[in-house]
């Protein structure tokens, strides 16, 4: 079983017309010849990141109020590449403060990297509702750029649980907002998806279309975070292709830029598609090598939609080679992973992760004591409203008294 997700973090498979072939030997001619240059801009680019990594964490002891968020949103993308629960860490944080200080800004990024995490993990319940939270305020503040990232995200869920229809009315409107602010970086991540929900759906022709367009603005736009994208679409042509030898070619490639690039879920990616396509070419040894080093890095990023692919492809080789006790066991905790991925009841268990259990109840506490104080304000209006009635009540007595009064004195006047 071949990888097939929509994500801006993972590989894109794609099966294209012979016509896509064409424009695969160029970019390959191409990438050939810069190849050392490439590899040079990897390395510069994940050393940055190491620096960046460095001078966020000095910063933050001294940072207060928006800079503090802004900083904590930051480290949630250093991190999310090299240690997703650190990264969940640090946007809570962000969310948490932003939420103190009134940063409508800080809160949408912080809802929006927190939903990238749970929709990592498989947990596509939990990831939509930060989204939705994320998306309603970035549309109240007009910020096109966050509203965009959110929509496409969003739409990488849907695509994940498979309604690509639905899919595709995120991804489209992602794309038009990425394209009116002229982002070519997220432009490219839109674009890749909306090619593989036209895939899915069989419309082949439009897929075609926007990969194309992919392919352009990755090799023109000279996109080191994103370089990896069109080499793990070229690996998925060459796959479905059943050319194996350029298939393994660009997932080796794609390897090596994940990991200068540190991120280890592209890693485990890009390994996983190592170890499929060993399994075809029937090299159990070295297809059983990727797929076990794969297996581990997912296992420790809890990346459960990549989890059932490896155990389907380690069952599949297991069986391929005569042993069944094996194989029985690696396709019992793939159906596991997949209840996991699946089961809205499973993905709210996973959900319940202590640091999130931690925000969820500090967010009952506020909400706790907005309802206190809106009671409070309720009794005490109430007092006042009680405390009016009655003094209103005693004048319209005394009055009536008076005159009852005057109307008995009046009376006896008259009969004397």
């Amino acid at each position: 079983m071949h990888i097939e997700c929509n994500n801006v973090m993972t590989i894109f498979v794609i099966d294209v017309p012979i016509l896509m072939l064409t424009l695969v030997t160029i970019v390959m001619n191409f990438m050939k010849k810069g190849i050392f240059l490439f590899l040079f801009c990897l390395f510069a680019f994940n050393a940055h990141s190491f620096y960046d990594l460095d001078s966020l964490e000095n910063a933050l002891p001294n940072a207060e109020g928006k800079d503090r968020v802004d900083i904590l949103n930051n480290l949630y993308i250093v991190y999310n590449r090299l240690n997703p629960s650190k990264a969940l860490e640090y946007s809570i944080l962000a969310l948490e403060q932003a939420n103190d200080i009134q940063y409508a800004n800080g809160r949408a990024a912080a809802l929006n990297n927190i939903g990238v995490i749970y929709k990592n993990q498989g947990v596509y319940e939990e990831a939509l509702e930060y989204y939705i939270e994320s998306l309603r305020i970035s549309t109240l503040i007009n910020d096109k750029k966050a509203r965009a990232s959110t929509l496409n995200n969003i739409g990488s869920v849907y695509s994940l649980k498979k309604v690509y229809d639905k899919a595709l009315i995120y991804f489209i409107e992602s794309y038009d907002l990425f394209k009116e602010i002229n982002d070519k970086s997220k432009l490219i991540d839109a674009i890749n998806n909306i090619g593989n929900a036209y895939m899915e759906m069989g419309r082949e022709d439009l897929a075609l279309d926007y990969y194309s367009e992919a392919m352009t603005l990755s090799v023109s736009g000279n996109s080191v975070d994103n370089s990896t994208n069109p080499l793990n679409n070229i690996g998925n042509v060459y796959f479905y292709r059943q050319d194996y030898s350029n298939a393994l070619l660009y997932y080796e490639r794609s390897l090596v830029a994940e990991k200068q690039r540190g991120d280890l879920l592209g890693q485990a990616f890009a390994l996983s598609n190592l170890g499929s396509t060993y399994l075809e070419l029937k090299n159990y040894n070295t297809s059983s090598e990727y797929l076990n080093e794969a297996l581990s890095i997912a296992k420790k990023i809890s990346a459960h939609p990549l989890l059932q692919v490896i155990y389907k492809n380690i069952s599949r080789l297991h069986y391929d080679r005569g042993e069944y006790k094996q194989a029985y066991d690696f396709r019992k905790l793939y159906d596991e992973a997949k209840d996991f991925v699946f089961n809205e009841k499973s993905s709210r268990m996973m959900a319940q992760m202590e640091v999130a259990v931690e925000l969820q109840e500090k967010e009952k506490e506020l909400q706790q004591l907005r309802q206190d104080q809106q009671i409070k304000t309720l009794q005490l209006e109430k007092s006042r409203i009680v405390i009016l009635l009655g003094l209103m009540g005693s004048i319209i007595l005394l009055a009536g008294g008076f005159i009852v009064f005057k109307v008995r004195k009046d009376s006896k006047k008259t009969s004397a």
